[in-house]
């Protein structure tokens, strides 16, 4: 079942809760994940992470993350689910759960200052020993990664699909007090239509922000997620 909204999306019901996806393909998020294929019940008698046999009282559940079988206590965890488009938190089994909970944090921070952009440094093309100031951004559709520069530079705007990254290279992080790693310089690798395959580079400024040093690090996160889900449901071209 399924119903149109206001947006450009519609609802659809499946066995795994209600989601609102996008009407056209190629408005598809490329984070985002399908549905798994429910592991059948018959194929599981016992709980895929205890091993424990599944009886009267011992019942099966669905993980909607990764479609395993497993048994109440080891799918009791309901979170939400933004990569795939849930409206309603939803059933995730134990390494499911750590897994999304990473993915939340992306969606609820990281996504939120990508789309705000930063101010990073980028060689330019004559010489690449010589950089210029950019503001670097992530269109709020999620699609493309946009990077434009002051008129002065003369470098046209520049929307590079993210379905056309083809690698990211970090080539600089620094630790921060706490013990993560921050990227502090990174490559990104692109391919245009009828073009050869060619990079950019990006770094934080001499005094940058801390917005500089987080937009590059969720950067790294946010082709990692686009890879992965180009790897299970294609480009989204």
């Amino acid at each position: 079942m399924a119903g149109v909204t206001s947006s450009g999306k519609k609802l659809v019901r499946s066995k795994s809760g209600m989601r609102i996806v996008p009407l056209n393909e190629i408005d598809r998020s490329p984070f985002e994940l399908q549905e798994p294929e429910w592991v059948p019940d018959k194929m599981s008698p016992t709980c895929m992470d205890c091993k424990e046999k599944f009886d009267f009282l011992k019942r099966r559940h669905h993980c909607r993350r990764c479609g395993r079988v497993c048994c109440a206590s080891c799918c009791e965890t309901r979170l939400s689910l933004p990569r795939m488009c849930f409206l309603d938190p939803v059933r995730v089994c134990g390494p499911c759960a750590e897994t999304t909970t990473k993915e939340n944090l992306f969606y609820n921070k990281d996504l939120k200052g990508l789309i705000t952009g930063a101010i990073l440094t980028q060689a330019l093309p004559s010489n690449t020993e010589e950089t210029t100031l950019v503001h670097c951004r992530l269109s709020p559709d999620h699609r493309h990664l946009i990077i434009a520069g002051s008129v002065d530079d003369g470098l046209a705007p520049l929307a590079i699909p993210m379905h056309r990254v083809t690698g990211l290279h970090v080539v600089g992080r620094e630790q921060d007090p706490p013990g993560s790693l921050t990227v502090t310089a990174l490559i990104v690798q692109y391919c245009l239509p009828g073009e050869e395959e060619d990079e950019i580079g990006l770094a934080a400024p001499p005094d940058a922000s801390l917005s500089a040093y987080s937009f590059l690090t969720a950067l790294e996160k946010a082709v990692f997620m686009m890879q992965e889900s180009r790897a299970v449901i294609g480009t989204g071209e």
